[in-house]
């Protein structure tokens, strides 16, 4: 297809329009108003919500934060979440000791039918979602909130999607099993086994102290030679403090001529 190459803006002095486009193909395609129209016929835009719960609130009382954001009254929050899926929806925080309500735009099956909002803070902050439910009655139908703008689901062990990253709290609880674990994560889980590699011995002390810094009393200390056979050398291990360990033998030895293994267990 031929193109003309065009290096200077076209002002239209708002009394002129381009007619009679082809549907956009490409990412940096003009749309026409009829295309995008077709995109958003029958949804039902709604004022953002401050923040999505990530999990279950307790309607009666939500408490005083959601998402780790503190709630001021007349705050809008996106329940989607709930052990209860009836409750799901748009609501209004009125205190943290006091029911919230359903927000009034938000507050009839027909208002919620392809309901549309973002959410403004929070870790689903910049994010869209459209409720899918569709010919449901609010209260016993289950509304439900999708990503919206966005052609992939959440990731599953069995589906390819987007995949929310775990905090470190998150990590280090271990009872999450729908978000993802990053190495610096995982790094500074307490399930990582840690450890510390020290070589030691001077020809005339008969006790060492190894500073292993794994802030634990709960460390396995394994013993060998340095050189020769490489043989495991047992002495007594004095847990010294949470940083260290104090290893004691009844005759000194050599330069260097031991090494000590340190491991946190837990």
């Amino acid at each position: 297809m031929a193109t003309v190459l065009v290096r200077a803006d076209h002002d239209y002095n708002s009394v002129s329009k381009i007619l009679n486009l082809v549907d956009p193909t490409g990412a940096q395609d003009a749309a026409t108003k009829a295309y995008v129209d077709s995109l958003v016929e029958g949804l039902a835009w709604k004022d953002s919500v401050r923040v999505k719960a990530p999990g279950n609130v307790t309607v009666s009382a939500p408490g005083a934060s959601v998402d780790g954001i503190t709630m001021a009254a007349g705050d809008r929050m996106l329940l989607n979440n709930q052990t209860t899926t009836t409750e799901n929806g748009i609501y209004i925080w009125n205190g943290a000791a006091t029911p919230a309500t359903r927000a009034p735009d938000a507050s009839t099956s027909n208002e919620l039918e392809q309901a549309v909002t973002t959410v403004e803070e929070g870790t689903s902050a910049n994010t869209t979602w459209r409720q899918q439910t569709v010919n449901f009655v609010l209260g016993t139908g289950s509304p439900s909130f999708v990503a919206f703008g966005t052609g992939a689901s959440a990731a599953s062990e069995t589906v390819a999607g987007i995949a929310e990253i775990a905090t470190q709290a998150e990590t280090d609880a271990g009872t999450d099993d729908a978000r993802m674990v990053t190495p610096l994560k995982l790094k500074t889980s307490p399930f990582v086994h840690k450890g510390f590699a020290s070589s030691f011995g001077d020809g005339s002390a008969t006790s060492y102290v190894i500073t292993h810094n794994l802030n634990s009393l709960d460390v396995s200390v394994y013993v060998y030679e340095n050189g020769g056979s490489k043989r495991q050398v047992v002495c007594e291990v004095q847990h010294t403090s949470v940083n260290s360990v104090t290893l004691l033998f009844s005759s000194s030895v050599a330069s260097n001529a031991l090494r000590a293994l340190v491991t946190k267990v837990a």
